[in-house]
């Protein structure tokens, strides 16, 4: 599984984080960009597999990616 983060997203050192303490094979890269352009900045969003995921919040983006395993 690859999972991409925006760079200028707020949440993404926190969803990295969280991933890595728990799933440290999952494969992630931090992006200038992902694709969403003035989507990504507010929202949790990540690139998994090529499918934009959004959660509500960090924790809801962190549950969407761990359902794709």
């Amino acid at each position: 599984m690859k999972v991409k983060l925006c760079k200028k997203n707020k949440w993404t050192d926190a969803i990295a984080t969280m991933i890595t303490e728990t799933h440290p094979d999952i494969n992630i890269s931090t992006k200038k960009c992902i694709g969403k352009c003035h989507k990504c900045k507010e929202p949790p969003i990540a690139k998994v597999d090529k499918e934009i995921l959004v959660g509500k919040d960090k924790k809801d983006l962190y549950d969407m990616i761990i359902s794709k395993l």
